[in-house]
């Protein structure tokens, strides 16, 4: 269905959603070509083709847009590795393991200019008490959660051996986000090159002792 067909009220939302998320893009290029210090709402609004007033419309003000904009990566890094999670879920823990692994360092190789936008935003932005906005312990359990769980499920049907769910949960969170910041800093460093080995690290640690 074309946006015109929707019902008013649907239309509308179909639009500021557009609008939003191409703001969202805006300011992701800009961040990533002058850094999160340059990155002014007037650079943005004329990156996006469109006037300040559009973006004070959609975000009130430049800490929310700098938010929405980090809420944005992780929400669409969950829409591209879903669909590679969920297929591998027929096939046991060890293949969500594989298809989290690749799907995850897969979507940071497309995507290294809005990863090194929101690595400038979560290094910077801050909140009323001045701490890291996104530097909580609440957002790392959080980000960690699914990956405990499928670890965990791996060692109850044993598939996977005896080790912390939670610590290799975060091992393999450490690995991945490490690599992100090295993507930015080498345009051509091989991501597939070391998706690979990654992929037989993990594959190796979470091995029974009897099968290593």
């Amino acid at each position: 269905m074309r946006p015109e067909n929707y019902p008013e009220g649907q239309q509308r939302s179909f639009i500021e959603e557009a609008r939003r998320r191409q703001i969202i893009a805006s300011a992701a290029e800009v961040i990533s070509e002058v850094g999160y210090a340059n990155a002014s709402l007037a650079r943005i609004a004329e990156r996006a083709g469109i006037s300040k007033g559009v973006i004070s419309y959609h975000f009130d003000g430049k800490d929310e847009l700098m938010s929405q904009v980090v809420i944005q990566l992780f929400v669409s890094g969950a829409e591209f590795m879903g669909p590679f999670v969920e297929a591998a879920v027929a096939d046991g823990a060890r293949a969500i393991l594989h298809a989290y692994l690749s799907s995850n360092l897969q979507f940071i190789d497309n995507n290294r200019s809005y990863v090194a936008a929101v690595s400038d935003i979560v290094l910077n932005l801050r909140g009323p008490d001045g701490t890291l906005r996104f530097d909580t312990p609440d957002g790392d359990r959080e980000m960690i959660a699914p990956l405990v769980s499928a670890l965990a499920e791996g060692q109850r049907t044993g598939e996977f051996g005896d080790f912390d769910p939670t610590v290799l949960a975060r091992l393999i969170r450490d690995s991945i986000d490490g690599v992100a910041n090295r993507a930015v800093r080498q345009p051509d460093f091989d991501m597939r090159h070391y998706r690979t080995h990654l992929i037989q690290m993990y594959d190796a640690v979470t091995r029974k002792d009897d099968k290593r």
